[in-house]
């Protein structure tokens, strides 16, 4: 009593499921056929876009720029403008009129009458004279004793 699952003359008479036999032959290569002239139109138009975007790029810059150099001239105009203005107060206030308004009414100055004014000649020249500290004496005492010696030894010569 064989058993179904196992008859094998059931699978005997159908023809075997074989493979075409593949064999490697030197020489028979197929290129790769590669069309120059569309190489050439993809490689100009990836030139063409790059040169787009640079164009672009440069426009948006040069476009950032101006609206940086405009806010820069508007500030200037107005430093300028408040210089302007400061000068001129500056200008009101320290003029010799305000200038002897205020002396008179804040500092309580006078001016002066040609009675109070005082001449004072001096000898030979003007000239003020400052006391020597106590270095500059050492030096010069220093200096007058080296001459000294050096006459000494010339007069002994």
């Amino acid at each position: 009593m064989a058993q179904t699952a196992y008859e094998l003359e059931r699978f005997a008479n159908r023809p075997l499921d074989t493979k075409p036999r593949m064999r490697a032959v030197r020489g028979n290569k197929q290129k790769l056929k590669v069309n120059t002239r569309q190489v050439r139109m993809i490689a100009s138009a990836a030139v063409l876009v790059v040169m787009a975007m640079g164009l672009v790029q440069s426009q948006a810059t040069v476009a950032q720029l101006t609206t940086e150099i405009q806010a820069v001239n508007k500030r200037l105009v107005n430093a300028q403008s408040q210089n302007n203005y400061l000068v001129g107060v500056m200008d009101s206030k320290t003029s010799l009129k305000n200038v002897e308004q205020i002396a008179i009414t804040q500092l309580g100055l006078m001016k002066m009458d040609k009675s109070q004014i005082t001449y004072v000649t001096l000898e030979q020249q003007a000239a003020v004279e400052r006391p020597q500290s106590d270095m500059d004496r050492w030096i010069d005492a220093l200096v007058e004793t080296w001459h000294g010696l050096f006459d000494q030894l010339g007069s002994q010569s």
